[in-house]
């Protein structure tokens, strides 16, 4: 009678444990630990990963591909001298390229500023005016298209750089959320994979689609309403400046709220229900404790790939938008230098100008940091959320 009470707890037993027990077989053979891609594979991850990986050779190109499994091992075994070595090389051709290319345009830059603060100093010698206005017209022009060329190169750049963050996270998406449901969080992994569509479809909107050409507009006003004498739109370029900077905190602010209000309940209300299944299994004679330990090694498996993936896609995020970042940095402060050094000789419109596009490559950096961080902060809150599952049990 005893044997047929038990009899649907151990049917029960045998099909829950099934798949655990083959994900454990080679730990139970004799091996130390199944490697990342056998434990990727148990979990059915592979072709999500080689999608990754796809991706990543494809954005690599000639700089050296980074391999998504390496990068992982190293995460995992706390080792990150190789992967910042060979990223170091790569960062140091691309700054130099840039800053000779940079710094050639903006001698440019700086030449046609002091020809138009000499047609701008001789207006009080020549009667009239014309020939000196006429000339800093010119100048103003040549200055005008260098720095409108420059700064549509720049926006290529960010825009660029949103597109390959953008890419990845799609990407990224379908192996993370079914490791963290491999992990013991399914309900959370089912919301937080919905918000995570929601913050890559809001970035795509909202920094792609508006704010990026609302840059653009900024510029081109700050170069357009310095060709007269006394500007006639600086309170509308400031107001678009400060529209932009509320966007990119609005959108923070809206996603990581919608973000730490899941995470506040639903690993919680997951962990909950696993530990009790755990609890009823190893209360099983016999074979509740060896179920018991599967189970958690099976868990603690998930948890590291969880894990790891997530540590090594915000190094590839960092890595992805480290160069563009940098070089946007470098003609920010470029741009600055020269506007600094025509201050004391050249006409007041032109250094505002160049000032000006200085503030708009500033503007381009806060749109690519604002959406990289949201999803490296993202990604760290749901690794951090989830793991609650492991301790439960």
């Amino acid at each position: 009678m005893r044997a047929g009470k038990w009899l649907p707890a151990l049917s029960l037993l045998l099909c829950l444990a099934a798949p655990l027990s083959s994900f454990g077989m080679s730990a139970a053979e004799g091996q130390t630990q199944p490697s990342m891609e056998e434990m990727a594979g148990e979990m059915g991850i592979q072709e999500e990963m080689d999608q990754i990986q796809e991706f990543l050779d494809h954005t690599s190109g000639q700089d050296g591909t980074v391999s998504v499994w390496e990068l992982m091992k190293a995460l995992a075994s706390g080792n990150l001298k190789e992967v910042f070595s060979q990223a170091g090389e790569g960062i140091r051709r691309a700054l130099f390229s840039e800053l000779y290319t940079g710094g050639s345009l903006l001698i440019q830059v700086a030449v046609i500023g002091m020809m138009g603060a000499v047609f701008s100093n001789v207006s009080s010698i020549l009667k009239g005016g014309q020939i000196s206005d006429t000339g800093f017209f010119v100048a103003y022009l040549l200055m005008f298209t260098c720095l409108a060329g420059s700064f549509l190169s720049s926006i290529q750049i960010a825009a660029g750089v949103l597109e390959q963050i953008l890419d990845f996270m799609k990407c990224l998406m379908p192996a993370y959320f079914m490791a963290v449901a491999f992990s013991g969080g399914s309900a959370s992994a089912v919301a937080l994979y919905e918000g995570m569509i929601g913050g890559v479809t809001a970035v795509q909107w909202l920094c792609g689609g508006i704010l990026l050409p609302a840059v653009k507009v900024y510029v081109l006003l700050v170069l357009g309403t310095h060709v007269v004498r006394e500007p006639f739109l600086t309170r509308l370029t400031e107001l678009l400046e400060q529209a932009i900077g509320w966007s990119l905190k609005t959108l923070m602010g809206l996603v990581m709220g919608v973000q730490f209000l899941q995470t506040m309940i639903l690993p919680y209300a997951d962990a909950a229900g696993q530990a009790g299944v755990k609890r009823v299994i190893e209360i099983i004679p016999g074979l509740g404790q060896g179920a018991g330990a599967v189970a958690q090694m099976v868990l603690g498996s998930g948890v590291l790939i969880k894990n790891s993936l997530g540590a090594a896609a915000v190094v590839i995020l960092t890595l992805l938008t480290l160069v563009p970042v940098l070089k946007l940095l470098l003609l920010m402060l470029l741009y600055q230098s020269v506007a600094a050094v025509m201050q004391p000789v050249c006409d007041k419109r032109m250094v505002s100008c160049v000032a000006g596009v200085s503030r708009g490559h500033k503007l381009l950096l806060q749109v690519v940091l604002y959406s990289l961080l949201l999803f490296i902060i993202a990604i760290a809150v749901t690794c951090a959320s989830t793991n609650v599952n492991y301790f439960a049990s």
